[in-house]
């Protein structure tokens, strides 16, 4: 039996203690992101923040992402590849049936099948066969021995087989399949809000409130407006310039913390002309971004220090890595790369662009904090720096899909784009498999590594490391790859966003560093 399995019982009796009652009353949560669909196995941060409630994940996690007894109460290794897993008696399904093994297989096997833009699949490729043993027992044998199994395990939801096997893809997204978690699905209104209801038979305790909505405000100034009138009791993302005035206001509480999250910008290295890069008069040229010389000068135009002090007001943290101190695979020492205009400006001519070139750059302004100003600031430093630039910001709702597919023949669009990665897995293997290996997707690797960035080593160290059992070997490996990657500026990190949140009414909330408003995380002090 592993060390986990040890430790159960403690936190067990943590988990169970974190979720109980506050009293008998709802809560509304204005959040700035909406999900895209209540399928548990369509992968995507919102889903995953509202939408593991209602599904929950073979194992928890705590604040800071660290795995812990769920669904699964015991585990151990029978061989290096053969991993057994005993489910927690007498967990109930939101309609009344019992959670069994034949549920997990049937929530594996559509986890790993489904055909989506986003899904678990990174997180599950090294599972090769889930089998069932009896009612409570199941084993999943995997491709290889593998030192994140059970980080992995925390990502995707568990369903009813029984209500699930026969509902389309209409009825994951409305919601209309069961989960085991606090909260049952009652209803998503497209652009609007999403209202979930607390099950009371739930294994782990009573949840915190009777009901629990949540409302899509995309606009800063709308949520805050909402938090201050009363419409909402929680709001997340609290825009930099607006946390002062709430911080003043006695009847506020207003909570930071570091988030996983990552803002990087990708470059286009899979096109010999790249659609939105041009000649200072317009015309075609190759594709700039092909050479790291050019992608290495584009690092060093984008001031991050001056984006987190004045676009993010101090509530960001320059980035250099994938992840931020404190996570498993951050690297000791990589730091971000340094602005400097001089030194930019000598490999551009290195390369071939001592006058440099026209670009169009794309992101989000209504998924992430800040990001349409961020994006426009950026612009105005390539601009500065000899790059003249246009800014074009989209919802996400857009986006996300001209960015995955909007090319020729369904190729990622965008030339210069910034874009968002938190690993759900707590761990720094997850951003080496899903932005710089190879894309791949009969493999499962780099889904989303838009830019198409490729390097046989970073390949080999990231499978040398999620195979490594010893833990100073497997950290050596992900340094390894990833200050190969680095190097190369197979993606080019900005910063890494705090999490920041306001409540008012007493209440208060525990910060996650995966940036989720969980409801089991709000409470009122003394009750």
């Amino acid at each position: 039996m592993s060390r986990f399995s040890a430790v159960c019982a403690a936190a067990i009796m943590a988990f169970a203690g974190a979720v109980s009652p506050v009293s008998a009353e709802d809560l509304t949560i204005g959040v700035k992101a909406e999900i895209s669909a209540a399928d548990p196995h369509v992968l995507f941060g919102p889903n995953r923040n509202i939408g593991g409630q209602v599904y929950e994940p073979l194992f928890a996690t705590d604040n800071s992402q660290n795995p812990m007894p769920g669904l699964v109460e015991s585990w151990s290794a029978v061989e290096p590849t053969l991993y057994e897993f005993k489910l927690r008696e007498g967990v109930l399904f939101h309609d009344g049936s019992t959670l069994t093994a034949e549920d997990v297989k049937f929530s594996f096997e559509r986890a790993l099948t489904l055909d989506a833009p986003r899904t678990f699949k990174t997180y599950l490729k090294n599972v090769d066969t889930v089998e069932v043993v009896d009612d409570l027992t199941f084993q999943i044998r995997t491709k290889a021995p593998t030192a994140i199994l059970i980080n992995n395990l925390t990502t995707f939801g568990i369903v009813s087989k029984a209500s699930a096997m026969n509902a389309d893809e209409n009825a994951f997204a409305a919601g209309e399949v069961a989960g085991t978690g606090p909260y049952r699905w009652v209803s998503y209104t497209p652009g609007d809000s999403v209202v979930l209801e607390g099950h009371d038979d739930y294994w782990g305790g009573a949840p915190n409130f009777d009901q629990v909505t949540y409302k899509f405000l995309k606009n800063e100034s709308t949520r805050v407006a909402a938090l201050l009138s009363g419409d909402v009791q929680v709001i997340d993302e609290v825009p930099p310039n607006l946390v002062k005035r709430l911080e003043d206001d006695e009847a506020i509480e207003v909570t930071a913390a570091t988030s996983y999250m990552l803002n990087y910008v990708g470059l286009d290295q899979h096109r010999e002309v790249s659609p939105y890069v041009t000649g200072l008069n317009g015309e075609e040229i190759p594709n700039p971004f092909l050479d790291v010389r050019v992608r290495t000068a584009m690092s060093h135009l984008l001031n991050r220090e001056l984006i987190s002090e004045r676009i993010m007001d101090g509530l960001s943290t320059p980035a250099g890595q994938f992840v931020p101190e404190g996570m498993v695979g951050h690297v000791e020492g990589l730091e971000p790369v340094a602005y400097d205009v001089g030194r930019a400006k000598e490999l551009l001519a290195e390369a071939g662009y001592p006058d440099g070139f026209k670009l169009t750059i794309h992101c989000t302004n209504d998924r992430y904090m800040n990001d349409g100003k961020v994006c426009e600031a950026m612009g105005q430093l390539l601009s500065a720096g000899g790059i003249p630039t246009e800014v074009q910001t989209l919802p996400r709702s857009v986006y996300f899909k001209r960015a995955s597919s909007g090319g020729v023949n369904g190729e990622p669009e965008f030339s210069f784009y910034m874009v968002g990665f938190g690993a759900a897995n707590g761990v720094a293997d997850a951003a080496l498999t899903a932005l710089v290996m190879t894309y791949d997707k009969a493999a499962k690797t780099g889904a989303n590594n838009r830019a198409r960035y490729s390097n046989a080593d970073v390949d080999r160290l990231a499978n040398e490391a999620a195979a490594e059992i010893d833990e100073a070997r497997r950290l050596e490996l992900l340094e390894e790859a990833t200050r190969i990657a680095i190097d190369e500026v197979g993606v080019l990190p900005i910063h890494h966003l705090s999490a920041v949140w306001a409540t008012r009414d007493g209440l208060v909330i525990e910060p996650r560093t995966d940036l989720f408003t969980r409801a089991q995380n709000v409470s009122r002090p003394g009750n």
